[in-house]
């Protein structure tokens, strides 16, 4: 392999030439190849120091067998610049700094983010609403809806009414955003007008479904972003787009002359795309494709980038269910899958991120989309992001084969604090992929789902299976923002996935939701094992409707609505159930919801169980329900042919900070019990070096 030593251009460096950017040593080497100076695989290893990217840095087949590499102390490549030229002055008896941006006035930027010192500073925003435990309380309710009878999930509108008092006819009105926080989606609704006569407000988007929180009476709740009149709060900010005129507040203690205020300039870093069946050029892929192969990236620092609202498109599932619309939609059906991420891959081969830090975006993280394979992402830590950490997927089972995507490891990373933008962001989102590694990560501070694998629904076949997640640690999981959500959760028909020795705590929802795992619609030949689950708002593991799933060695410890839930009996057993402990307190046992007979749905025994005073709470049935008991007690369950070789008894088990601990003559244990090590959960130890 030839290496090359280089030192880019950073804020205290010199040029040195072609080499002097991340573009700059890509068209070099470019150009030694084309004359036959280079041959094989080449390392390029860039000198410690802050480089600017002015645009996203793109690589195509051309650029394939090269590693670039941090050659020592920190690099950086870092898409913002620092604003310097601020003035102090009086905002409504407030204090206040403002600058003028000429490109923004030139419409040569769009800014929509700020960083202050590191730290993600909001848009001015009426209430003021903030995607964590703290701020996700602060928001507004809608008032009146046009078509309240429609109740279909894709019955979205673009217009409503507010309650009196909440919106005003604020001058800077038409350039806010209204976002939207109701089922599992947030949605981005644009150009707002008021008609000053009745109050509703209409929009340039509508919403993906209907106007209410989710399956029950209430109206969605919202909050309003990018509102100067909202400018109120130190630590808030607006950037007027006519005039250019930026504004922010500061906090008590800083101070001009010892803090950095970056604004983005880009909205991704990388950009690595091949091309797709038969596009052009030279193939030597069996299905036609120029693929980018062995491409890697190492120890470097991706830092400052801003976003914008993209269109969200119906998937084909959707379509079926909804009508022709003939305006955009504020955002996808789910999982935030119309977010860009700001490396993204396309058709590439056999590339690798490894050991960066992917912090303080617009967007998501990382994308590995379609005809990728065999490609890695490990040891990365993907901090403070607008969209989501990873997402996997390319074609389904009917589209073209050379857009499968699959054999793709994301192991090892630290993935915090996501959606802060596009809040229904995920962790680690597998859509449309298959014998993908999802293993040993850290997954926490989420507005929505912590991972999900799947993403077809029904019982139709997929390209989803031989997916293993394994040894995760997922907590603090949607944060009361969203509904309809899990620490993992599953769609459709997967078979050969496993998902296996993750610890699960702390996850909340706005209105239902809240469960440890969750197999929605369809999931199908799972095995779910090993899996510590506790202190979750609602069930351990909460099946939508589904078949011959299997559900052994977990052990599940204080979690809401009860242990093992189905919404939907079908007259199949839906799981296995067996060799599991379940420990109180809880206040159901097992539960079902709006259809079926969870005496029917689920096949339980050699189940160990430990409640507080040793009493077994009942399983239950919807209060709504008419058709089966709302409450089957212990000897009823038994009585039924359930949980006959099941044991009521003390586990014998030792909860520590970061594991489970099972002592040698364990009741569990005698029943079949696996216990897993869960102190490994989250990012192992990084290898040494060679």
């Amino acid at each position: 392999m030839i290496i090359f030593n280089v030192e880019l251009l950073g804020d205290d460096a010199r040029s040195h030439g072609p080499w002097a950017t991340l573009a700059g040593a890509r068209d070099a080497l470019r150009a030694l190849r084309d004359t036959g100076e280079v041959l094989g695989p080449v390392r390029v290893e860039v000198a410690p120091g802050t480089y600017r990217l002015v645009t996203p840095v793109t690589f195509g087949p051309e650029d394939s067998h090269t590693t670039y590499a941090a050659a020592g102390a920190e690099v950086i490549f870092d898409g913002g610049i620092v604003v310097a030229g601020w003035s102090e002055i009086v905002h409504e008896s407030r204090r206040a700094w403002v600058v003028d941006l000429p490109e923004v006035a030139k419409g040569e930027l769009n800014l929509r983010s700020l960083f202050v010192d590191g730290v993600r500073r909001p848009r001015a925003r009426r209430p003021k609403f903030s995607p964590d435990a703290q701020g996700v309380h602060k928001t507004f309710r809608i008032g009146e809806i046009r078509f309240p009878e429609r109740r279909k999930l894709f019955d979205g509108d673009n217009a409503f009414r507010p309650i009196p008092g909440d919106v005003e006819a604020w001058p800077s009105l038409p350039h806010a955003e209204v976002v939207l926080l109701h089922y599992w989606v947030d949605t981005r609704l644009t150009r707002p007008q008021r008609d000053p006569n009745t109050g509703w407000i209409t929009f340039a988007r509508r919403s993906v479904f209907n106007l209410y929180e989710s399956f029950n009476p209430l109206l969605a709740r919202y909050y309003i972003d990018n509102l100067f009149e909202a400018l109120e709060d130190p630590g808030e900010w607006y950037v007027d787009q006519t005039s250019g005129r930026l504004t922010y507040l500061p906090l008590p203690d800083e101070d001009l002359a010892n803090v950095r205020i970056t604004i983005p300039v880009v909205n991704q870093f990388l950009v690595i795309r091949g091309e797709g069946f038969n596009r052009g050029g030279d193939v030597g892929d069996p299905y036609g494709a120029r693929l980018v192969e062995g491409l890697e990236f190492e120890g470097f620092t991706f830092r400052h980038a801003d976003w914008y609202p993209p269109f969200g498109q119906m998937l084909a599932h959707d379509q079926l269910q909804s009508e022709v619309q003939d305006m955009p939609m504020g955002s996808a059906p789910q999982a935030a899958a119309h977010v860009p991420s700001v490396i993204d891959f396309i058709y590439a081969r056999n590339c690798r991120l490894h050991d960066n830090t992917i912090e303080l975006t617009g967007f998501g993280g990382v994308a590995f989309g379609a005809g990728c394979r065999d490609c890695v992402c490990t040891y990365n830590g993907l901090l403070d992001l607008g969209g989501g950490g990873v997402r996997v997927g390319g074609a389904e089972l009917d589209g073209p084969i050379a857009d499968r995507t699959g054999h793709i490891s994301v192991e090892d990373n630290t993935i915090r604090r996501l959606g802060r933008v596009f809040l229904q962001s995920i962790g680690v989102l597998l859509m449309h992929a298959f014998d993908c590694k999802v293993r040993h990560n850290e997954i926490a501070n989420t507005c929505y789902t912590g991972i999900s694998c799947g993403w077809a629904w029904g019982y139709r076949e997929t390209i989803s299976r031989n997916n293993l997640i394994e040894g995760n640690w997922i907590h603090d999981i949607c944060e009361g923002v969203l509904s309809d959500n899990g620490g993992i959760y599953l769609l459709g028909v997967q078979p050969g996935t496993v998902v296996r020795g993750n610890r699960i705590s702390h996850v909340t929802c706005a209105d239902y939701g809240g469960w440890g795992i969750y197999p929605d619609e369809g999931s199908s030949h799972l095995v779910i094992e090993q899996n510590w689950i506790h202190d979750t708002q609602s069930t351990a593991v909460a099946f939508h409707y589904g078949r011959e799933n299997i559900v052994r060695d977990n052990v599940f410890v204080r979690v809401g609505d009860g242990m093992v839930g189905v919404g939907r009996g079908e007259g199949h057993i839906v799981a296995s159930v067996f060799h599991n402990v379940m420990a109180g307190p809880s206040p159901a046992l097992y539960s079902a919801a709006y259809r079926g007979d969870i005496r029917e749905s689920i096949l339980a025994d050699a189940n160990l169980m430990a409640f507080p005073g040793g009493e077994i709470p009942n399983s239950t049935h919807s209060d709504f329900r008419t058709d089966v008991p709302h409450q089957v007690t212990w000897d009823e369950w038994r009585a039924s042919g359930q949980d006959r070789l099941s044991v009521v008894a003390d586990p014998g088990m030792t909860e520590t900070r970061n594991n489970l601990v099972f002592a040698p003559d364990s009741p569990a244990l005698a029943l079949g019990f696996r216990p897993y090590d869960w102190s490994t959960c989250g990012p192992r130890p990084k290898p040494m070096a060679d």
